[in-house]
């Protein structure tokens, strides 16, 4: 989320205004894009030609938590089926190969007969 930060030379955050593209002058800030799920907590001003935004990222809530699982599992289910189709396209062709051995097993037998 693109944010507009307001700071003092200490790097405290006096204000964040979220989607404002107008920079004011003379007052310390910086436009920031603010990652999901962070905090942004202060301006590293360790080099005051580049001031750094600093985020803290929140834990994950149990909902995000299940989400994870949830789309992993979908992802190992997704997996699963492919090996599954694979296998079967294996078999098929095990079968046919079954089925052309059979045949060639009888045309020797009739063969013989004669």
């Amino acid at each position: 989320m693109k944010a507009l930060i307001i700071y003092d030379l200490t790097g405290k955050i006096w204000n964040i205004i979220y989607g404002e593209t107008e920079i004011p002058q003379g007052v310390p800030c910086l436009k920031v894009d603010i990652p999901e799920g962070a905090q942004l907590e202060r301006v590293d001003l360790s080099d005051p030609e580049h001031p750094q935004p600093v985020f803290r990222y929140l834990p994950e809530t149990d909902i995000e938590k299940i989400k994870k699982r949830s789309q992993k599992l979908e992802d190992e289910l997704a997996n699963i089926q492919l090996a599954l189709v694979e296998q079967y396209e294996e078999n098929l062709v095990t079968r046919e190969e079954i089925t052309n051995l059979q045949l060639a097993l009888v045309e020797l037998y009739e063969g013989k007969e004669v």
